[in-house]
């Protein structure tokens, strides 16, 4: 008989409960940046809960849901700075539109992956869920702080400070204030919510590990 090559199969992107995590977290987020609720407007820059539902998507469904749901994030993020840019964005949209968008989601993207490695990193030393929750929680927020607004000083920073006409050392000492006064904030409102989220995914048995 004559043998029947067998072809082998391709892996999906992703499987349907990843896709089904994936566009519930997607939707949530379009609906957070659509209605202007996942923004908090602050004195310098938008502070932000869009991020949760990245870390939330890559807690239960892997890197790729992760990375997905947070380009999300990052596209409604350049809509914002489009439509009504906070002052320090407004600086990125007159400067390039490249740039501005990959400040906007280049950094989301890597959030998803971030925050997956690290809840597998604690997963293999064998935290608990609860710990596993919270670090991850917190620790994703600070590193997307960090990539945003590292990415914002190296692309935009230098034109930021001619505008402003200061050093572009005082440009460094923005960011830091930045950071401990949007990102600090925002480390612990993720780590408060995302934590009993996760916990409760795991309860019903949405989530096995």
């Amino acid at each position: 008989m004559e043998k029947v090559s067998q072809m082998p199969l391709r892996r999906n992107f992703m499987n349907v409960r990843q896709l089904t995590i994936a566009g519930l977290l997607s939707a949530i987020t379009v609906f957070l940046g659509a209605t202007g609720y996942g923004f908090i407007p602050l004195l310098v820059v938008d502070a932000t809960i869009l991020h949760i539902p990245t870390i939330i998507a890559a807690i239960t469904g892997g890197r790729r849901v992760g990375m997905t749901v947070g380009f999300m994030f990052g596209v409604f993020s350049f809509v914002q700075s489009l439509r009504a840019p906070s002052a320090l964005m407004l600086f990125a949209v007159q400067t390039s539109i490249i740039y501005d968008a990959f400040v906007c989601i280049i950094p989301r993207i890597l959030l998803g992956l971030a925050a997956y490695e690290l809840y597998l990193f604690l997963k293999k030393r064998g935290c608990s869920l609860w710990i596993r929750s919270m670090g991850t929680a917190v620790g994703a927020t600070i590193l997307h702080t960090f990539l945003f607004l590292g990415a914002y000083t190296l692309l935009i920073g230098n034109t930021y400070a001619a505008a402003k006409g200061i050093p572009f050392g005082n440009v460094i000492n923005i960011m830091v204030a930045v950071t401990i006064t949007n990102g600090l904030p925002e480390a612990v409102v993720s780590g408060l919510l995302i934590t009993p989220v996760i916990t409760a995914l795991r309860r019903a048995g949405i989530m096995h590990s």
